[in-house]
């Protein structure tokens, strides 16, 4: 005797089928939800910080390794600018793109920086700024490229602009202007009898433009930089009425007192978020530690940026990695990694991976 044959259950597989669906789709949307842990456009950075935009920096190739390969800057990017305006006068009948797109972002990382300019100066509504202090929150948000460029800017439209490297710890400013730095900030601080002019330091082919390194690395830059020498020399250099803008180039706020010590005696500080780039959260950390130390908070820039880095906080690109790691061991908080740590920060980076090749 035969039994009838029997055909698939359509409803018991197409239940199943959707309900994995479902759960994997679930799945997925959380992880991405956890892992997507950085700014993704202007707008949730004005809401999340509460502040104004000052201006909005676009991404530039052209600019792409710039601080891994060690270049210098005005070097490279001038350079660039010759390059283009060289091939604009051959005449060809073929078009090089590649020429083109750099041309064409010259003009928009040119025009966001005299919008950015143009902010500034409307923001003198109360009293007149002429020393600002511009930082960020984490290293390697291209804070040291943003304020050379923008000190550039300032030259070109016929304005004294001082660049003054506050960073003690790791100096980038002297070796992206292919200076020397043997006298400098540092210098300044420490020996009294020294006067200001010695160390200031013109930038070749920029007759507006004057720079301060840092000078020698002291062994304790809070201690200088929260010092009453401190205060003369910024009242010096305001007294001096010789530029019409002075920029401090200064380490990240978090994890470091020194950009803070500075801002809480300059006119006001500027904050640059990274977009792709920064967590939630420490841009907001960085304001209120800003603040509570009595700095003026001006606004933020934006900086556009392509690549992302998970661990940011130890950076060794950047180099703030180890001064982080220092001040850990100082003060007795370092731990070594259990097998649980390990395989926990390999789950993460699997993740982020994953994340990763969701966004392509």
């Amino acid at each position: 005797m035969y039994s009838s044959p029997s055909g698939p259950n359509i409803l018991k597989y197409l239940f199943w089928g959707s309900s994995i669906s479902i759960f994997l789709g679930a799945l997925i949307a959380y992880i991405r939800d956890r892992m997507d842990n950085v700014y993704r456009d202007p707008a949730t950075i004005i809401n999340n910080l509460g502040s104004i935009s000052l201006g909005l920096i676009p991404y530039i190739s052209f600019f792409e390794g710039i601080r891994e390969e060690k270049k210098f800057i005005l070097k490279n990017l001038d350079k660039q600018i010759q390059d283009n305006n060289l091939n604009n006068k051959k005449e060809s009948l073929t078009s090089n793109n590649d020429e083109k797109i750099n041309s064409y972002q010259r003009f928009f990382y040119q025009e966001a920086f005299r919008n950015i300019l143009t902010s500034i100066r409307f923001l003198e509504s109360d009293k007149e700024i002429n020393v600002v202090t511009i930082t960020s929150s984490i290293p390697a948000e291209g804070k040291t490229l943003v304020n050379i460029l923008l000190a550039k800017t300032y030259s070109e439209l016929d304005k004294k602009v001082l660049l003054i490297d506050g960073d003690m710890r790791k100096p980038q400013l002297h070796f992206r202007l292919g200076m020397n730095n043997i006298l400098g900030l540092s210098n300044i601080l420490t020996d009294s009898s020294l006067d200001v002019s010695k160390v200031i330091k013109k930038v070749e082919g920029h007759e507006n433009w004057d720079v301060i390194t840092s000078g020698f690395v002291p062994p304790d830059p809070t201690r200088l930089l929260s010092s009453d020498r401190m205060n003369q020399f910024i009242t010096t250099l305001k007294n001096l009425k010789r530029y019409d803008i002075i920029i401090f180039d200064c380490p990240p706020v978090i994890g470091l007192a020194d950009a803070s010590l500075i801002a809480e005696k300059t006119d006001g500080m500027i904050l640059l978020v990274s977009l792709d780039k920064v967590p939630f959260g420490l841009p907001l950390e960085a304001k209120k530690i800003m603040k509570n130390r009595g700095a003026e908070f001006l606004g933020i820039i934006i900086n556009s940026m392509k690549e992302t880095n998970n661990n940011l906080l130890t950076n060794k690109s950047y180099g703030y990695g180890d001064i982080y790691a220092q001040y850990a061991d100082e003060e007795d908080v370092t731990e070594e990694l259990t097998s649980k740590q390990i395989l926990l920060n390999k789950t993460k980076e699997f993740l982020q991976k994953f994340v990763n090749w969701l966004d392509n």
